[in-house]
């Protein structure tokens, strides 16, 4: 039984000539129904073109056959070819049936080379026309029997398609048509793989991001309760909405005249966030900042991370140990907890009204990039804990919880399903940055897209390319969003910020070593940070194909 590709024929003798080649043909055997093309000929012209059927036989070559299920057609005194009508009617063809087969053939063998990027048709080629329910009285005087196939024949169509195909002649050709070279040509002449998928235009991108918004709105809305108690530690996954829910709380206390701040660990999402929220810029700080302004004489001599973690913090507690009560703050809210020492922990709870003063802490566990060790709930009395993403799309959530594996996150109810996050192999660092730039272009929106990479800029695959279809690159945070500018950013600074749409650039599969650039923290940070779209672009091929069958599994 031979393998038919391609639709169903409509005519009732095309059926019928359809079924007769499936069973009657060898396996190995390929049919293509109704072929149809439009194509540049010769003359550099477009030239519509249609075969009934196209066979095509190993070690041999490939027939075109035209299939005539007219009752009566004949060729009349004056040389012209007729058939009849069920009416009775006298119907002049203006192209033969040979003619109109004979000329298919010849434009399919050049389309089959041209798309084959062969120098020549790789084996035999001819044609043949089937009357399926005709009989002649004889050959036409200037066609070949082998041309021909009526009624009395339609039980021989193998030994008649080989025989179209030996007359003529090209045996040494014929060796050419192998199995991989018939499912090329079928390749082609189904037009495969040709698809047309939705485009993710920018209007698509602003729709997913607006049913967020919304979302987001209603949830936060629901928990106001949490701050009815003075002490809280509130744990979630990213994209649960932590640094939402501080700054409503930030908000909140200030309107009501309380002095209060809003201490983050990582110095960009305290800069993005006193840009999205001018009128509380004051009361939104890095620690690190906050203690150098506690501290502004203490200067680093020695190891920066040290400064940092030791000698700073403990500098600022002797200051914050000395200030009298009253001019402490009546709230601190400290948003990505897992990143703070004890130590730097102790300075803020230190700056806090003792006996009436409100503390937040709100932190992730699996955002932990720094592994500072310190506990999740410092100096809470009441935990609350949120489940559910509400930042992300279901398919970017989806993507999360497939390369992260265990503790999946489930998404909030109701959001918008988006796309699956892009994954391309991108060994070489110009053509990546090539597709990162379309990408960009294609989802650029008024609040902007984001490149990220486990490197800082001159290190990646972007240090080369700053421009890119009207786009330029920027590291200035206060750029992002501005039309015509993306910004550039390390995963690890860009950790508590978001954007619409990412791409992460010189993705790896990640390494839970302690010195790798690129860990399972690294990744899920990259991962929760689009609201909308997400690309990665895998630096070498093992890369790709891991971050590929996570997605598809």
């Amino acid at each position: 039984m031979a393998r038919l590709l391609g639709p169903i024929p409509t005519d009732k003798w095309e059926r019928e000539v359809s079924n007769q080649l499936k069973h009657q043909l060898p396996q190995d055997w390929v049919v293509v129904t109704n072929v149809t093309w439009a194509t540049t000929g010769n003359r550099g012209y477009v030239k519509d073109g249609q075969a009934d059927f196209v066979v095509l036989i190993p070690n041999s070559g490939m027939i075109i056959v035209e299939v005539k299920g007219s009752k009566e057609i004949w060729i009349d005194d004056d040389g012209c070819w007729y058939r009849a009508e069920k009416s009775g009617e006298k119907i002049l063809i203006s192209k033969s049936p040979p003619e109109q087969a004979m000329s298919n053939m010849h434009e399919l063998a050049r389309v089959v080379e041209q798309k084959g990027a062969w120098p020549k048709f790789p084996g035999r080629y001819s044609w043949l026309v089937v009357y399926p329910n005709g009989q002649a009285n004889q050959a036409p005087a200037l066609f070949d029997a082998s041309t021909l196939v009526t009624n009395r024949n339609m039980h021989e169509l193998a030994s008649r398609l080989r025989l179209s195909l030996e007359k003529r002649g090209f045996e040494g050709s014929s060796q050419m048509f192998t199995s991989a070279v018939i499912d090329r040509v079928a390749e082609i002449l189904t037009s495969r793989p040709f698809s047309i998928t939705k485009s993710d235009s920018k209007i698509d991108v602003i729709e997913d991001i607006k049913q967020i918004d919304t979302l987001t709105r209603q949830q936060f809305a629901a928990l106001r309760g949490i701050f009815e108690l003075p002490r809280v530690a509130v744990m979630g996954p990213a994209g649960s909405g932590k640094t939402v829910l501080a700054i409503w709380r930030l908000q909140t206390l200030i309107e009501s005249g309380k002095r209060a701040i809003y201490v983050c660990f990582n110095t960009k999402l305290a800069e993005s966030l006193r840009k999205r929220h001018p009128d509380y810029a004051e009361s939104i700080v890095s620690v690190d900042k906050f203690f150098s302004a506690l501290c502004p004489d203490l200067r680093c001599t020695g190891d920066i991370s040290i400064f940092f973690r030791e000698t700073l913090p403990s500098a600022a507690f002797e200051i914050a140990e000395a200030y009298p009560n009253a001019s402490k703050f009546d709230a601190i809210i400290v948003d990505e907890g897992q990143d703070f020492n004890e130590l730097q922990l102790y300075v803020l709870n230190e700056l806090l009204k003792r006996e009436v003063g409100e503390w937040a802490i709100f932190t992730d566990r699996r955002q932990d990039l720094f592994r500072a060790g310190s506990g999740d709930t410092f100096g809470a009395e009441v935990i609350f804990q949120l489940y559910h993403n509400c930042r992300n799309t279901l398919q970017v959530n989806r993507a999360t919880n497939s390369y992260l594996g265990n503790l999946p996150v489930d998404s909030m109810p109701g959001m918008p399903e988006g796309e699956v996050p892009t994954v391309i192999n991108c060994s070489n660092k110009d053509n990546t940055a090539m597709i990162t730039w379309e990408l960009a272009k294609q989802w650029s929106t008024e609040r902007g897209v984001v490149i990220l990479s486990p490197y800082v800029l001159s290190n990646s695959s972007m240090a080369n390319s700053r421009k890119g279809h009207g786009l330029t690159l920027t590291e200035n945070l206060d750029d992002m969003g501005t039309p015509g500018m993306v910004y550039f950013s390390t995963i690890r600074s860009f950790k508590g910020i978001e954007s619409p749409a990412i791409i992460l650039v010189d993705a790896d599969i990640p390494s839970d070593g302690e010195k790798s650039v690129f860990r399972f923290e690294d990744l899920y940070v990259a991962c929760t940070r689009p609201t909308a779209r997400m690309a990665i672009l895998a630096k070498n091929p093992e890369a790709f194909r891991w971050f590929q069958a996570k997605i598809k599994n």
